[in-house]
């Protein structure tokens, strides 16, 4: 018997697999590392060569990149499985650094970069946004029903409902809408979550576009209808159909995760 990632896998197919899901798993931790890490060490090693270059009064400012830097590497720990966080903390980190770095510049009177310094920083955090992304590709691209085997917790976005989303933890399932402000009816409106082990059902379906669908949470946006895959979702004798890109995927791996977590409660 194989072992792979953790999980023993019992069939030459099983363990083809399961090394093409260790193989994604390093590709995008790879990834993660240069966004929670590689980016704020950037920012750290940019900041000291200027300082290094200016005055010993200079040396302070070298304090902050060093504090992101551990900060980076906290949130590495804590969030290294959570796929949906990676393109907001990339974005994070890659605007904060170019703009940190284009206004310490300027305490030196580099005057030309003041025009330059936001138009930098958007891109600092386009781009850091785009390491977050691959890593995202990387784990979900093609999203193996091997995965639900792992610790990974996807965010995968329902389409025609604006920020709302399909929130597959290792325990929960979860509808949840992200409002600027708190939703009629209080915060708990907006989210809905079940164990996985009070899912029933989950299947794939597909939908004309001309349906009208019913949502278990209070929307941030009005849902626009869209014809293509869907996910049926029964949970405590709820059923609930979300538009939903690779429906059969994500039942795929949801239906693994579900099994796994009846088994073991």
């Amino acid at each position: 018997m194989d072992v792979c990632l953790g999980f023993p896998v019992s069939s030459p197919e099983a363990a083809d697999a399961a090394h093409a899901v260790a193989r994604q798993h390093r590709r995008a931790q790879a990834l993660v590392g240069v966004v929670y890490l590689g980016l704020p060490l950037a920012f750290l090693v940019v900041t000291v060569v200027i300082a290094s270059t200016r005055s010993a009064f200079a040396w302070p400012a070298v304090v902050f990149p060093a504090l992101v830097l551990v900060l980076g590497w906290f949130l590495r720990s804590r969030q290294r499985y959570q796929v949906g966080r990676w393109t907001t903390v990339g974005a994070w980190f890659g605007g904060l650094g170019v703009l940190y770095v284009g206004f310490f510049s300027l305490v030196f009177d580099v005057r030309w970069l003041v025009a330059a310094i936001m138009p930098a920083a958007l891109v600092g955090a386009f781009l850091g946004a785009l390491l977050g992304h691959a890593a995202q590709r990387a784990i979900m691209a093609p999203l193996r029903p091997e995965l639900a085997g792992t610790q990974y917790e996807l965010t995968l976005q329902l389409r025609g409902v604006l920020l709302t989303t399909l929130d597959i933890g290792t325990s929960t399932v979860t509808v949840r809408g992200r409002f600027f402000a708190t939703p009629p009816g209080g915060r708990e409106a907006g989210r809905r979550t079940y164990p996985l082990s009070a899912v029933t059902g989950v299947f794939a379906a597909s939908l004309s576009g001309s349906e009208r669908l019913k949502f278990p949470i209070a929307l941030p946006a009005k849902a626009v209808g869209s014809a293509g895959p869907a996910l049926i979702l029964q949970a405590r004798g709820e059923d609930w159909v979300l538009p939903l890109s690779a429906a059969d995927a994500v039942a795929a791996f949801l239906n693994h995760r579900v099994s796994a977590a009846k088994l073991t409660s």
